[in-house]
């Protein structure tokens, strides 16, 4: 609907009014599914509004709602939301709960795009914990599966993640390979902030190799994009 293309875009305050618009009609109508789909949206638009009391909030009323009705793919999203929540809030234990019963559902009803969203959150919260090893292996996992169900942004997020975790563990030259493939993989599917990014990242590596003037030129690509 609107409310999610405004939300692609990020253009939260507009994705919101379309999305409490959608809610009032689904509360109205006692539609409880839709209902809880949208208390869901608003959740992920508070919290990309850095509003995560009122993120939880919204989460927490979906997946009541989900439990009630029985949908359990929608249980499994609101925990995927719950857990971004409380890594968001650096309440790092709590997200890795809320990730792994994420993914213990999407195994259960064969949900190999939200196995591998969950392996990805999973990996990005074992790296915040400096849990390095147990990071490389989840985020693998997760891309793994990314390639193998074709899921293009999900393979460059595993891309980008490794790189990270690689660049922690001193492993300057696998870091390098894997933020070149991220940085490949963004610029075919045409995402610019996400191109930017890859820039930003090997620009910071070639800081940590003690080249300077390959640095400065990927800082300035990331700055012109």
């Amino acid at each position: 609907g609107l409310g999610t293309s405004f939300y692609y875009v990020g253009e939260y305050n507009k994705a919101k009014e379309y999305y409490e618009k959608a809610l009032a009609i689904s509360i109205e109508i006692d539609e409880r599914k839709s209902e809880a789909t949208s208390y869901l949206n608003l959740g992920s638009v508070f919290e990309s509004l850095g509003h995560y009391t009122k993120a939880k909030e919204y989460h927490e009323k979906a997946l009541a709602i989900y439990l009630k009705i029985g949908h359990t793919e929608g249980e499994a999203r609101a925990y995927q939301n719950l857990g971004l929540v409380f890594h968001s809030l650096c309440e790092y234990i709590k997200a890795k709960e809320y990730y792994e019963r994420a993914l213990a559902i999407n195994i259960e009803i064969g949900c190999r795009a939200g196995e591998a969203i969950a392996y990805g959150d999973l990996g990005a919260v074992f790296h915040s914990l400096g849990e390095y090893i147990k990071a490389k292996e989840h985020i693998e996992k997760a891309l793994a599966i990314s390639i193998e169900i074709g899921h293009r942004i999900s393979e460059v997020a595993g891309y980008g993640n490794l790189g990270a975790v690689f660049q922690c563990l001193h492993e300057y030259s696998k870091a390098k390979e894997y933020l070149e493939k991220a940085l490949a993989l963004n610029i075919q599917i045409g995402c610019r902030w996400g191109e930017a990014g890859m820039y930003g990242n090997l620009g910071t590596m070639f800081q940590c190799l003690g080249e300077s003037v390959k640095a400065k030129e990927y800082h300035e690509r990331a700055l012109a994009i």
